[in-house]
């Protein structure tokens, strides 16, 4: 039986991917910020929000590059992502503690300059992931959205790590980048600016 959330993520799982991970996760990272920086996207005033961000390991490269302490993330627990974050990233944060469809009902920020979600969307129910991706069109509009997921021919239902219908974002989106992620080819990266 497929698990999702808490029970498939427990309190403990931060550890692995925050400032401690694998060199490859570091790597997934500085990847995002390459292509963030070569279509210059973000500055020190950019507004950036990541979804499902654990110990926010993405945003404290995006931070590092280019300075900005306009950062707000999401996970399923603050405490230990807290306790896998830099230095840097705590203590300029705003992060929202709680399930990814709860933060986006619940919490709307209208005047994003990016909205990051890397490697989350695969770990989420096929209902939730669409549930949310709606709303984000709909109530959220940032001016950039990135995305770092799975491919759909790496598909793996019963892991579960699974692949949703994002073509629904060039609906209100157009696509500034797609590219196969560098450190493992079984992921695509897409970089996208409002309509």
């Amino acid at each position: 039986m497929a698990k999702f959330g808490k029970e498939r993520f427990p309190y403990h799982y931060q550890t692995a991917v925050g400032m401690n991970a694998s060199l490859t996760l570091h790597e997934n990272s500085k990847e995002l910020v390459r292509i963030l920086k070569q279509y210059n996207v973000l500055n020190s005033d950019s507004k950036v929000f990541e979804l499902g961000s654990g110990p926010a390991r993405n945003l404290h490269y995006i931070n590092e590059e280019f300075k900005t302490n306009n950062i707000y993330c999401s996970d399923l627990f603050a405490e230990a992502s807290y306790n896998s974050m830099s230095d840097t990233i705590k203590n300029i944060v705003t992060f929202y503690e709680g399930d990814s469809q709860d933060i986006i009902d619940n919490n709307i920020m209208q005047d994003l300059d990016l909205f990051l979600v890397s490697d989350h969307f695969m770990h989420l129910q096929y209902e939730k992931a669409d549930y949310i991706i709606k709303m984000i069109l709909k109530k959220w509009n940032p001016k950039y959205i990135m995305l770092r997921e799975l491919k759909k021919e790496f598909e793996t239902p019963e892991h579960p790590r699974l692949f949703h219908n994002y073509n629904q974002i060039l609906q209100k989106y157009n696509l500034v980048i797609e590219t196969t992620s560098k450190q493992d080819s079984s992921y695509f990266i897409w970089l996208l600016k409002r309509k």
